[in-house]
């Protein structure tokens, strides 16, 4: 019978103390919102609202956040690092070899490198609902044309709009610069 109300007794104090712990938490929120605490075990955790009113007021993101991609055509030498490196194989890449009349010792711009354009870029297109966002294309990428963006509004109803077709590029969210 005593082991009974050992366990009875147990789990109430197991009830109380983990009431107690996240009763704690708001309780440091409240705090916090009333501008009352600002520093607990050595961090400062401010003062002010704990939420904020998005989409009016956003908050500012880090610019190394990998987020949407972009690639910028011009930059492009159709080398096929990216899609071949990609691990969700969300990228697709299409190049032909140039013609006898399109320019042969045409190169991408300086700030791409002045890297040669040995291949006609065909088809470039990224499923950004398959992308994971790992950064693998963006670091292979030998012109650095393909890049992260820090957009991240870009959702849509239909996840076939989430193909984008960077030679024939349109869509309502600003581009990066």
């Amino acid at each position: 019978m005593s082991t009974f109300f050992k366990e009875y007794f147990g789990n109430i104090w197991t009830a109380i103390r983990t009431v107690a712990k996240g009763m704690s938490v708001t309780f440091l929120a409240f705090l916090k919102t009333n501008g009352l605490r600002k520093v607990r075990g050595g961090y400062n955790y401010g003062s002010g609202t704990v939420t904020i009113s998005y989409p009016e007021v956003k908050d500012p993101l880090p610019s190394i956040s990998r987020n949407r991609l972009f690639m910028h055509e011009e930059g492009c030498i159709s080398c096929n690092q990216c899609a071949v490196i990609c691990p969700v194989e969300c990228i697709t890449i299409e190049s032909r070899k140039k013609n006898s009349d399109e320019n042969p010792d045409a190169k991408t711009p300086a700030h791409f490198g002045n890297k040669p354009l040995k291949l006609k870029l065909m088809r470039f297109d990224i499923d950004e609902a398959l992308c994971c966002f790992c950064g693998l294309c963006t670091e292979v990428c030998p012109t650095e044309c393909l890049v992260h963006t820090t957009e991240f509004e870009y959702s849509k109803y239909d996840r076939d709009h989430l193909v984008y077709d960077y030679l024939k590029f349109k869509d309502e969210n600003p581009l990066p610069k």
